[in-house]
């Protein structure tokens, strides 16, 4: 782990998993296991791997690069206002009240107390007045460091829940950016499914002239009127899509549906940015999840420590000073009566629950080892399959748009071939739905496009530096 864990820290300055480990490896004297996890391998290069650049890798402020200033709003409103990441951010002040409390068991333990009583018998006339003051202190010896070791899986925890308010930012900031290009998709579909019906009511007008000129059987009418009255009915459909897109994307911002407005705008407003990974290990170094799953490592570790201190004995100081007196102006005038002890105490027998217990800190090191791991495959997979994916798109735009001029154009044809009674208007319709199909490809082909770069930058751990942390 620690060899990893160096290799790590050369890929990158930032607060990754490798400052984890260092913060935690620097955790003053805490008892460590003597554990030693097995060295995960990590590739040179990805299989998939686009341009040599690291513009992926270092851009933190990946969103701007749409060119939307609405979307750089959304993202700022999202980052203050988005009640997952409020509650994350709670969760890791709940851990730094934890450290804390763990951190005091180092310290004695202080403790002023006084108090007056007064006694006698019932209807016997004067009673007895008493009054004291006394400090007490106590502090355990960590002969054996399992205090200290407590401490560090504290750490260990507020450094996990910082990395999984991390995960959190990045969930968030890819579902206001996907969710709002989901927004202009929809608003595309919406302009897309409009032209396709002006089109088809231009193809009926033609069709209801030759009609009533006997060029042409009712039948055609009907056909055309058909195909008209299904993309009619289609509009409200997306209009309600394009509505709870809306209104989920209000909630990411931490605002109500109602009332929440969007510039009106498609994909064709917008830039497709331009990504590039860096080397597979330097991913893995700002990954928040792979920095939680080695912190949870770390925990179980120090967790293991603490658990072997069980077989030890332990020390534990205590000592009482204080005053008591008749009256409470004589208080302080008589001399002060103390104590001090010393209580040594030392495992001889438990039917085995010490043992057991030592045995489940082991199998949760192993848990926690074994969930680290499958979070670096699992880190891997992502980004590959994701740069697969970019690769894929982008091979397909120019065939795409290849398909779409060939529609138009036999569309063009096959419409004034009609008009001219050369073809029946079945072969204006298969005409006219290659052309409906090659613009809805070629949206879907852009929304893509733009969402896969959303998810690359998710999967790289990109969106976390520069940001303001909230504590």
């Amino acid at each position: 782990m620690n060899n990893s864990g160096l290799k790590l820290q050369a890929a990158s300055g930032k607060r990754t998993l490798v400052m984890a480990a260092f913060l935690l490896l620097a955790s003053g004297c805490a008892v460590r296991s003597g554990l030693e996890m097995p060295e995960p391998a990590v590739p040179e290069q990805w299989e998939n791997q686009l341009a040599d650049s690291r513009a992926a890798v270092d851009t933190p402020a990946w969103w701007q690069g749409f060119g939307s200033d609405e979307l750089n709003r959304l993202v700022a409103r999202a980052l203050s206002d988005n009640t997952d990441l409020q509650a994350a951010a709670a969760r890791v002040l709940q851990a730094e009240g934890r450290l804390r409390q763990a951190g005091a068991s180092l310290f004695p333990s202080l403790s002023l107390g006084g108090g007056a009583s007064t006694s006698g018998t019932v209807g016997g006339g004067d009673g007895v007045d008493s009054f004291r003051l006394n400090a007490n202190a106590s502090y355990e010896l960590d002969l054996w460091g399992r205090l200290r070791s407590n401490r560090a899986i504290a750490e260990a925890n507020l450094e996990a829940s910082r990395f999984d308010r991390d995960s959190v930012r990045l969930t968030v900031l890819s579902g206001v950016a996907g969710t709002w290009l989901q927004s202009r998709y929809l608003e595309d579909r919406l302009a897309l499914a409009r032209e396709s019906l002006t089109l088809s009511e231009q193809v009926l007008e033609l069709v209801e002239a030759k009609v009533r000129y006997g060029a042409v059987s009712p039948q055609d009418l009907a056909q055309q009127r058909t195909l008209v009255a299904n993309q009619r009915a289609a509009l409200p459909a997306l209009r309600q899509q394009a509505r709870e897109t809306r209104y989920a994307l209000a909630v990411l911002v931490g605002d109500t549906p109602q009332g929440f407005a969007l510039d009106r705008g498609g994909l064709a407003d917008l830039t497709l940015p331009g990504v590039q990974p860096g080397l597979p290990v330097r991913v893995l170094a700002q990954r928040p999840d792979v920095g939680a799953a080695l912190a949870g490592v770390m925990a179980a570790d120090y967790g293991v420590a603490v658990a072997r201190t069980a077989w030890w004995p332990s020390l534990t100081l205590t000592g009482s000073t204080g005053y008591a007196s008749a009256s409470l102006g004589d208080l302080f005038d008589g001399d002060a009566v103390y104590s001090l002890a010393a209580s040594l105490s030392q495992l001889v027998f438990d039917g085995g629950a010490t043992r057991g217990q030592n045995t489940a800190a082991r199998a949760a090191w192993l848990e926690q080892v074994a969930g680290y791991q499958g979070v670096l495959l699992t880190a891997l997979s992502e980004v590959e399959q994701s740069l697969g994916n970019i690769n894929a798109l982008d091979e397909q735009d120019v065939h795409r748009r290849e398909a779409l001029r060939q529609a138009t154009r036999s569309f063009q044809i096959a419409e004034a071939r009609y008009r001219e009674g050369e073809i029946e208007l079945t072969s204006v319709l298969d005409a006219q739905t290659s052309l409906n199909s090659a613009r809805q490809n070629a949206l879907e082909l852009r929304y893509n496009e733009m969402l896969a770069r959303v998810t690359l930058y998710r999967v790289l751990g990109q969106g976390l530096a520069g940001l303001t942390s909230t504590p």
